[in-house]
């Protein structure tokens, strides 16, 4: 998941996609929980997205990873990760991001910004909105898989970085 994605006048949305296998999940923009103190991104909106998307990707003996965002590891949200089955990976809570799929969040970026540089200047108009969700798709669908094996492939070497690294800074 990629976190408030800001472009231009303090726009800013939040996507969930995977990468599992050879394969990658639809990008989906996560609903804004009205309920919520500032109709932010919530647990709630997280749920939406883990229900409709999870059981299009996960398998049993698969472990799901995701970082430690309060609304990844909300009580409601573990509890239904337990209830469903599925495995999490379990990160320290200071944990250097060594989850391959925020390499792919940057690519996306500079996709965009390659692409649909104007977008900087965006409004918040419905049509800006529609115009960022274009580009978004676009750009997820333009990543090569084969960027998407290599980031999967590389984590033995991430990980064991790290542990020669007792836990400081690696290249990754």
């Amino acid at each position: 998941m990629v976190q408030s994605f800001k472009k231009g006048k303090d726009i800013s949305v939040m996507i969930w996609g995977a990468i599992y296998g050879n394969r990658r999940s639809d990008i989906v923009l996560l609903e804004r929980d009205p309920d919520s103190e500032k109709s932010g991104y919530t647990a709630n909106s997280y749920l939406t997205i883990l229900r409709e998307q999870i059981p299009r990707t996960y398998e049993p003996g698969r472990i799901f990873m995701q970082d430690n965002a309060r609304i990844h590891t909300a009580k409601k949200v573990m509890a239904w990760f337990e209830e469903e089955g599925i495995s999490l990976l379990d990160w320290p809570p200071y944990s250097p991001d060594l989850n391959p799929i925020e390499h792919l969040w940057a690519q996306l970026k500079q996709w965009i910004n390659d692409h649909y540089p104007d977008l900087i200047q965006m409004g918040k108009s419905e049509a800006d909105y529609q115009r960022l969700f274009t580009a978004i798709h676009e750009g997820w669908d333009a990543i090569r898989q084969e960027a998407i094996d290599a980031l999967i492939k590389s984590m033995d070497t991430r990980i064991n970085a790290v542990i020669r690294a007792k836990g400081w800074y690696t290249r990754f």
